[in-house]
């Protein structure tokens, strides 16, 4: 009846031949329509508890950023205001403009608050509207910077440096905006005339 194999073999042949292994077999079932159904509608459950909770932690991770940037352009701006005061506070009670030296770069003042630089050779090349006003300020008063700063008409996910009619309405203003695909998620505005930094 069995090849001539060794007592293993054998053990094995009889095994597979024998009723008890295909019963265990038969016993062995698949899962239900209504378990697979269950199931399903549980993860489903799940999925809608959990995917609001990581948007709104996205959304605390972002105005962490946000928040944290705006702490940086204040402490930014202080450094370069002691700088002034320090320095004699020259041109204080006048409209007209001063310029100082700071560790190589050119900063323009009016009543000690920096208003934008001579040039801007401090901001990398490649920079996104490097040239503006805005942008000589952002890299002036951060260090490092947050990243990504990226063109107005992106619709990816950064900072952008904005012209002066699209900040609030301040003295002397310039502002950064936080975008999310395209889509304004905050702003911050800085007065050269005050010193004062808003967010919105």
């Amino acid at each position: 009846m069995y090849p001539a194999f060794g007592t293993e073999q054998k053990k094995f042949f009889e095994l597979i031949y024998s009723k008890e292994f295909g019963t265990k077999l038969n016993t062995q079932r698949a899962f239900t329509l209504t378990e697979m159904t269950i199931t399903l509608v549980l993860l489903s459950l799940l999925a809608s508890v959990l995917v609001p909770r990581f948007v709104l932690i996205s959304d605390s991770a972002r105005d962490a950023l946000v928040d944290g940037t705006e702490a940086a352009l204040v402490g930014g701006m202080k450094n370069h205001r002691a700088f002034w005061m320090v320095s004699g506070t020259p041109g204080i009670g006048t409209t007209s403009a001063v310029n100082l030296n700071v560790d190589g770069i050119v900063v323009r003042y009016r009543n000690g608050y920096p208003v934008n630089t001579q040039d801007s050779n401090h901001v990398p090349v490649g920079t996104p509207n490097r040239n503006a006003a805005s942008t000589r300020l952002f890299h002036l008063f951060l260090n490092p910077l947050p990243t990504p700063v990226i063109p107005r008409n992106s619709s990816g996910t950064g900072w952008v440096m904005l012209a002066n009619g699209d900040c609030l309405a301040v003295p002397r203003r310039r502002c950064w905006e936080y975008r999310v695909n395209g889509a304004r998620y905050a702003r911050i505005t800085y007065s050269g005339g005050t010193g004062d930094f808003y967010l919105d």
